[in-house]
């Protein structure tokens, strides 16, 4: 197949953006009156967007690259091993997302404007997967995280506006950072497409940067707070791609911009270590006190990115750990795509089908408990084989404890997914929607391919995987919920005892504590610059503020006629000197040229003897 397939992987969803954005049915003032011609087939151009994604990484051989030199700063789109997995199931979880957007939003209002930006946010997202060279990963990174913002308050509601104003704060310093990074990786490598023996010679500052930049969009604590607030505002398909999506590009950059393998970085891989772990487990109670299965899941996400962080980490410390990390961490951060995506899908469908027929409910509450397990890394599922291949990064970590405290992590994400279980299956507000037919199915192929995963990729040993964490949290659970069944206000004082967002609950305090501190501060200096200003201003008009005569009068003194003079005298001095030495070097420079510049190295020949 031809290498354009990668081009067309995400200049396609861009293009569709624009007949998407007027499906309503109107175009712009110019033309306000007339019914746009086809508007009735735009509702399926979302799931029509990731469909040259999908067939380029199913047909494309690996390493298929394509170069652009004309296109922007010369354009590189490869399809190597790293970008062939992240492309499979970014594709997957778009073509599901968007299968169930076009069929639940069909005919509500605002459609064409969720659809423009779902499908400009896929096409930036498709585009730094693609995108090897720094301008493109920077440029699809920017569309992507701008465009979701209207994903995120697309309800108009106030909640999604208070996301939506976090989630864009949040997403500017990422890309801020993240942009500072890369021209700095550009600056110190000389080269767009540095590789890994390029990046070793990075300086400190553009690795915190992309630290940074990067970790606003992986969730890393304290930037996460972005997470917990944009993923229950957003649409059903939107959270599903962005915490299976979207999330998961920040660890791809790093993967790209950092010198994974090629030198070791105790510090930063050390920083970047702890950072996960502190992310893996400050995510899970927190998590375990909410109410909306969709705050759940989020948290989960922001765990589970914790988990991949420690990797990466690990694998930063010990370039040696790089071949099976860098496959490892791509193949988990796949499955916790595919499964995440299913999870939220299938929230909105346990919302909106209560008006299907009987056996539609507990189908789709019996799809969510197979995608929890597989989430958690229950035996014979796909998480327990992604975990099987983090092993040998967390066995040959520096840290000894490490493998202990992901199997603690294990334990609490189980648990973490039996509270999502209880709060989907006790539920009761819900808004039944006809035309799940569809959605349903795309939801089921998602469902599938999570089924398939292990028994396709992973050996025996695999599907065993941390049996002992699964159990005893799933042991846990059970005891829990038999008290809350006995004692339904059992929990109650712990259920929403830490609102969504977390560390947001402290912002609003530390905030007016910093204005005050600053005000304290900024008093004294204030009077004074007060007194200086009052002090000029007094002399200012004992000066000026007089008659036409007086003032004439005034200026005609030594006091001030004779500081102008001085200071015009010596502009024209300095202005005298400057030209003066300019000539100097001038005729200095053409001596030297006139010269040879280094003598007794170079001879001349004498001239030839006239005849």
């Amino acid at each position: 197949m031809t290498p354009w397939l990668l081009l067309l992987a995400w200049v396609w969803p861009l293009l569709l953006a624009w007949p998407a954005a007027f499906q309503a049915g109107r175009w712009p003032s110019a033309l306000r009156g007339n019914r746009v011609p086809g508007a009735g087939w735009r509702w399926i151009l979302p799931m029509l967007g990731p469909l040259p994604a999908l067939v380029a990484v199913l047909t494309l051989s690996l390493g298929t690259r394509l170069e652009l030199p004309w296109l922007f700063l010369g354009t590189s789109l490869e399809l190597d091993a790293t970008a062939q997995v992240y492309l499979l199931f970014t594709a997957i979880l778009w073509l599901a997302a968007g299968i169930y957007a076009a069929f639940t939003f069909r005919g509500t209002p605002n459609v064409g404007r969720f659809h423009a930006v779902f499908l400009l946010t896929m096409a930036g997202n498709l585009w730094l997967i693609v995108g090897q060279d720094l301008f493109s990963f920077y440029a699809g990174f920017a569309i992507m995280g701008l465009a979701a913002y209207g994903l995120v308050v697309h309800d108009g509601s106030p909640l999604a506006l208070r996301a939506g104003k976090v989630y864009l704060v949040m997403a500017l310093l990422g890309e801020v950072s993240l942009f500072a990074a890369l021209v700095m990786i550009a600056q110190q490598t000389g080269t767009t497409e540095p590789s890994a023996e390029d990046l070793a010679q990075l300086t400190g500052l553009p690795i915190a940067l992309a630290l940074v930049g990067l970790g606003v969009k992986a969730g890393l604590v304290p930037l996460h707070l972005w997470l917990p607030l944009a993923h229950p505002a957003a649409p059903v398909p939107a959270s599903a791609v962005l915490s299976g999506a979207m999330i998961k590009v920040a660890i791809l950059g790093w993967l790209r911009f950092l010198p994974v393998g090629a030198i070791a970085l105790p510090d930063w891989g050390g920083l970047l270590a702890a950072g996960g772990v502190l992310t893996l487990f400050y995510a899970l109670p927190i998590g375990l006190v909410q109410s909306d299965p969709k705050v759940i899941l989020a948290y989960s996400s922001v765990s589970k990115m914790g988990l991949l962080m420690l990797c990466l980490g690990l694998v930063l410390m010990e370039p040696g750990l790089a071949p099976v990390g860098i496959a490892a961490i791509s193949l988990y951060a796949a499955q916790h795509g595919l499964a995440k995506g299913g999870l939220f899908l299938g929230v909105g469908l346990r919302k909106q089908a209560p008006g299907q027929p009987g056996f539609i409910q507990p189908l789709v509450l019996g799809g969510l408990m197979i995608l929890a397990l597989a989430l958690a890394g229950a035996p014979f599922t796909s998480g327990a084989v992604a975990k099987y291949q983090l092993k040998p990064v967390l066995a040959g970590a520096e840290w000894p404890w490490v493998a202990a405290a992901v199997s603690v992590a294990t334990l609490g994400t189980t648990l973490l997914m039996a509270r999502f279980i209880w709060v989907v299956s006790l539920r009761t507000k819900r808004h039944p929607q006809p035309g799940l037919l569809w959605p349903g199915i795309a939801w089921s192929l998602l469902l599938a391919l999570v089924i398939l995963f292990p028994f396709a990729l992973g050996k025996p040993a695999s599907w065993l995987s941390d049996w002992l964490s699964i159990s005893l949290g799933i042991g846990f659970a059970g005891l829990i919920a038999i008290g809350a069944w006995r004692n339904p206000a059992w929990l109650s004082p712990v259920v929403g005892l830490i609102p969504a967002g977390d560390l947001l609950v402290l912002a609003r305090p530390i905030g007016r504590l910093a204005i005050g501190l600053w005000q304290r501060l900024w008093r004294p200096i204030n009077a004074l610059q007060n007194r200086m200003s009052q002090s000029a201003s007094s002399r200012f008009e004992r000066v000026f503020k007089q008659s036409d005569a007086d003032q004439e009068d005034a200026l005609r003194r030594w006091p001030i006629a004779g500081g102008l003079w001085i200071g015009i005298i010596a502009m024209l001095l300095l202005a005298l000197f400057a030209q003066s030495s300019g000539s100097s070097l001038s005729a200095a420079s053409t001596e030297s040229d006139d010269q040879p510049s280094r003598p007794g190295l170079e001879f001349q020949s004498p001239p030839a003897p006239s005849l």
